[in-house]
């Protein structure tokens, strides 16, 4: 009978860490299925940034956007209260 005991003890303990496991399992597939889907859509900009590659109108936005560049003549004001 006590053997018995002891195996249903080191069951139990094993079950409880066996469900711990799989409780943080269960959140790293959740945090890693939102980052997928993060990437996708990042992925899915990207895409439709490349098939606009040849639009010039689309390249001079860039270029004003993330490379801070200005046509001939056109002046650039810098916002200095942020």
């Amino acid at each position: 009978m006590l053997v018995l005991m002891v195996l249903l003890a080191v069951m139990a303990i094993e079950l409880v860490q066996v469900y711990g496991k799989l409780r943080t399992a269960r959140r790293e597939q959740t945090s890693l299925s939102a980052q997928i889907q993060q990437l996708q859509q990042e992925n899915e900009t990207l895409e439709s940034d490349l098939s606009r590659a040849d639009d010039e109108d689309f390249i001079m936005e860039l270029a004003r956007t993330q490379l801070g560049l200005a046509e001939s003549g056109e002046r650039i004001f810098y916002d200095v209260n942020d």
